[in-house]
């Protein structure tokens, strides 16, 4: 039987991430979000910058529960503090609210994807791998969100990029 790690326990941190936007349901989650946008937190710039789109770790009445709560934060467009990039489009964009805890398998570098942009590559962000939802941070405000820093020192404390060094060991990538 073969075991993601990110399903044992403790094999990966958990990251405390923003839901910024989301994707309408198809199939079974329509009448739903079925997917959402999440960034994390830019203390620097004072930004929230996208770092995976999510769908997993949802139960049915999950997907209910956070749509009406989020459909009370739409915004008609993205505002200027949401560093996102053109490959992203969802459907509604939300005000920054809530702080969910999430569980990857892996952080891995992304040209789709916008947090921590430039840190660990020049023309990548990072992103997660295999992300799932596992619950709301309700002692979290969305500035207290895992932040880019923090990000960048988990990409680079992972085994997969265990043992290139510096942050500028990025280049071989």
């Amino acid at each position: 039987m073969k075991i993601k790690k990110d399903y044992l326990e403790g094999a990966t941190d958990s990251l405390d991430l923003v839901p910024i936007a989301a994707y309408f349901g198809k199939g079974k989650r329509t009448g739903v979000y079925g997917g959402f946008l999440l960034a994390c937190y830019n203390d620097t710039e004072d930004t929230y910058q996208t770092i995976t789109k999510i769908g997993t770790g949802f139960s049915d009445e999950d997907l209910v529960k956070w749509t009406e709560k989020l459909k009370e934060t739409v915004l008609p467009s993205p505002p200027n503090y949401f560093d996102i990039s053109d490959s992203n489009k969802p459907d509604v964009w939300f005000e920054p609210t809530y702080v969910w805890e999430i569980r990857a398998a892996d952080l891995s570098l992304s040209p789709a994807y916008m947090a921590a942009i430039g840190i660990a590559a020049p023309d990548r962000g990072i992103s997660l791998r295999f992300p799932r939802f596992l619950r709301l941070r309700e002692d979290k405000a969305p500035s207290d969100a895992t932040n880019a820093d923090q990000v960048v020192d988990m990409y680079y404390s992972q085994s997969l990029t265990e043992g290139l060094g510096t942050k500028s060991a990025a280049k071989y990538y």
